[in-house]
């Protein structure tokens, strides 16, 4: 079954209102932080450390910003997360190929998943996901997990968020319905014009020259 795609950055915007009660300007503050994390990696660090780096920096930037406007953090089987008890919904930040934001392709996450995504996307198919005897102190309503995807080759950058539904062997391989973030073209205006987030957060200095 095709993903049902928004590329337009208005609708973009439109969605994530709608679905997130958030803006596209703040995703964009995680994948800023994300870019910056894996830039500061040079030669002399594990050649896993880009990849953790950039996911942990997304998701730290997910919860200062969220947090402060009801989302909580959260932990389901390694599963990091932000979740909000009044919009039903979970987002993790996944590190993820170059079919992101690309209409022809979908994008793959870079590092195989475990037991416990391939069952966020069989709950997510169904939209069970997550109820009260999983997950804690959470209402009995299903939740439903969505990936911050962002792909980042040193030099390109893009993103989206995106509904999975389907793994295989590990890795995802169907969406239901994907929102772009960041497009071709577009990351480069972004580091010019883009201010950072009014918060109590730490600042990125985004380097995007590997050292």
């Amino acid at each position: 079954m095709a993903a049902i795609i928004h590329a337009d950055p208005r609708v973009s915007d439109r969605r994530l209102r709608q679905y997130f009660n958030s803006t596209r300007d703040q995703w964009i503050e995680v994948v800023k932080a994300a870019v910056a994390a894996r830039a500061r990696c040079t030669e002399n660090n594990a050649r896993s450390a880009p990849g953790y780096y950039a996911w942990d920096a997304g998701t730290v930037r997910a919860r200062q910003i969220f947090r402060r406007e009801g989302w909580e953090r959260g932990d389901h089987n390694g599963i990091e997360t932000i979740w909000n008890s009044d919009l039903k919904k979970m987002i993790a930040v996944v590190n993820t190929d170059a079919g992101t934001a690309d209409e022809m392709r979908s994008p793959r996450n870079r590092t195989l998943k475990g037991p416990a995504s391939e069952k966020v996307a069989d709950l997510n198919n169904e939209g069970l996901l997550f109820k009260r005897s999983e997950m804690g102190p959470l209402s009995e309503l299903p939740y439903a997990l969505w990936y911050l995807c962002i792909y980042d080759d040193g030099g390109k950058v893009r993103a989206e968020l995106s509904h999975p539904t389907k793994y295989k062997s590990g890795y995802v391989v169907e969406f239901s319905e994907r929102i772009f973030i960041l497009r071709d073209g577009e990351w480069e205006k972004v580091i010019i014009d883009t201010p950072a987030a009014d918060d109590a957060g730490q600042d990125f200095e985004i380097d995007v020259v590997r050292k």
